[in-house]
């Protein structure tokens, strides 16, 4: 008896060591419903994102949904649709890094490049592929809405995702 209960303590000794190895994050960073789909120029969103196992690689993607009224509800909306926003990210050692990301949610006629479901058009779109998270600790994250115009309407929500790469 002792021999079969020392053996089945080894297993779950076992289990739980591979199980906190192969840890996997997490992978929401950002995430944030707008109130009144509207998102003001100078609302910035700030995100702390805890890395808990380094090194890791990641691929960043923003997904966003808009309605019709996006990119404004003005008598003559911009056609081309552009969402422009700046990502920053500061590392646990306090570097920092910044980048400006322009896409085009319409076409050269003026359609949505998604369909719409539900009310809304939702975009997958790629912010960073194969980022490298090489220390442990809080990274830090801000994103900018780069509108020319505030606010910018027709926004219903949006999220960055981590999504990591497994080796």
């Amino acid at each position: 008896m002792k021999k079969y209960f020392s053996l089945a303590l080894t297993l779950i000794m076992m289990v739980l060591c591979l199980g906190s190895c192969c840890q996997k994050q997490d992978d929401t960073v950002l995430e944030v419903d707008f109130k009144g789909e509207m998102w003001g120029r100078f609302d910035y969103l700030n995100a702390t994102y805890n890395v808990v196992k380094a090194p890791m690689t990641a691929d960043l993607v923003l997904y966003v949904s808009v309605s019709d009224d996006y990119p404004n509800v003005y008598p003559y909306p911009d056609e081309d649709g552009l969402f422009v926003v700046t990502m920053s990210v500061s590392s646990p050692d306090g570097s920092r890094r910044s980048r400006e990301y322009k896409f085009r949610l319409k076409d050269s006629e003026g359609n949505f490049k998604s369909e719409k479901l539900d009310g809304y058009y939702n975009f997958e779109l790629p912010l960073i592929s194969g980022m490298s998270f090489s220390e442990v600790g809080d990274y830090k994250f801000k994103l900018e809405n780069k509108y020319t115009k505030d606010p910018l309407y027709g926004i219903k929500c949006l999220s960055v995702k981590c999504l990591q790469i497994k080796h």
